[in-house]
């Protein structure tokens, strides 16, 4: 099964924060926007506590690196609110919602890229920051700072950078097809004024929440599209010195983060709910001890859920619960699978992907994948 190409709208989008939680049926959730930086490895402790006493305590690594805590009181109390805040995950209260950027996890940690994109990122960051009208942007409003290696251009962003050489790159707007060559000391000032032109543009229109629904088309004329190669492997495990590891059902456990804090001071999060482990290559036993995946033939790399009951009444089932009996005897497969509570299949994969929809058991969801991708022989 594809995953659909759009759901229904409702003006105004409601992506959480600190300042602004939406709440659920189990409680309020508040999403944390790293904005491709690092996270220091004492933040998700901090994290952890403010979740320590529910049932299954976790964090949640969504598909645009952030991270997610759910099941909070509503409202949030003060001790909750400070304890979040003391991570340092939230430097900006007007702009916290729009921090949205995603960047290559590996950047300037290997030799994969055109150049370190470390520094533009920080300087995004702190530029977007500093400007107050950007604190208009939708929580929805994507940027993507790709380092050359094509891993995470191909997300659906609103603006984006691909470094074409060390020290050139490409500015895009909307998609592969419209954007500017520029040297890549420029680049912050031209995504900056392209978001500026955006808010302009939009103005105040709720329901507008990405740069390819406006027409005319942001930016000037002539635009350059890029044509990109195959899409690169996503490491797993040993990188050099460092180490990259999945996260199962993107949900980081105390398990995991006490076992991160032996290994080092911080991580970054990627998009594909996963790790890099900075100076982590000889700690991969420990790791996945813990429970994180550090080998490609592990069945947490290819199985997903839905966040299932207890948190969505909609679920017919508990998603995660399943997928946790499912994963020793998953068979071997090409295809993501992924566990829906209900036809909404909320959180399914943006490729082809192994549809099981409410199943009543282990055995019936086995059923289910072997009849849409029979195993491997």
């Amino acid at each position: 099964m594809t995953a659909p190409t759009s759901r229904a709208r409702r003006a105004g989008d409601a992506c959480p924060g600190v300042s602004r939680p939406f709440v659920a049926v189990d409680g309020s959730i508040v999403r944390l926007r790293p904005a491709g930086g690092p996270v220091h490895v004492a933040a998700l402790s901090g994290l952890m506590d403010v979740v320590a006493a529910q049932p299954d305590p976790s964090i949640q690594l969504t598909s645009r690196a952030a991270l997610q805590l759910r099941g909070l009181p509503d409202p949030l109390t003060p001790w909750i609110r400070d304890a979040i805040r003391a991570t340092g995950l939230v430097p900006s209260a007007t702009h916290e919602l729009v921090r949205n950027v995603v960047a290559s996890p590996l950047s300037g940690l290997d030799d994969a890229g055109q150049c370190d994109l470390r520094p533009v990122v920080r300087d995004l960051d702190a530029a977007l920051c500093a400007d107050p009208g950007l604190a208009q942007l939708g929580g929805r409003f994507l940027f993507v700072l790709d380092d050359g290696r094509g891993d995470v251009i191909r997300e659906s962003f609103d603006l984006g950078l691909f470094a074409t050489e060390p020290g050139r790159c490409l500015v895009l707007a909307g998609g592969l097809t419209r954007g500017w060559e520029a040297p890549l000391d420029d680049a912050v000032p031209l995504i900056l004024s392209l978001a500026r032109e955006f808010v302009s543009r939009s103005a105040g229109d709720e329901s507008v929440w990405h740069v390819k629904e406006l027409a005319p088309p942001i930016g000037p004329e002539p635009a350059t599209a890029i044509t990109l190669r195959s899409a690169p492997e996503r490491p797993l495990g040993r990188v050099g010195d460092h180490a990259v590891v999945a996260v199962p059902l993107g949900l980081l456990r105390p398990e995991h983060v006490a076992a991160l804090t032996q290994v080092t001071d911080r991580v970054i999060v990627t998009p594909w709910r996963s790790l890099v482990v900075e100076d982590g290559a000889r700690a991969l036993p420990p790791l996945e001890a813990a429970g994180l995946v550090t080998h490609a033939g592990s069945p947490w790399t290819r199985l997903h859920a839905c966040t299932g009951l207890p948190g969505c009444t909609r679920s017919a089932l508990d998603t995660r619960a399943l997928a946790r009996d499912l994963a020793p005897s998953l068979p071997a497969g090409t295809l993501p699978v992924h566990v829906s509570g209900c036809e909404r299949r909320c959180g399914t994969p943006a490729t082809a992907y192994v549809d099981v929809l409410a199943p009543r058991s282990t055995a019936d969801a086995l059923s289910t994948i072997a009849e849409q991708e029979p195993p491997w022989t």
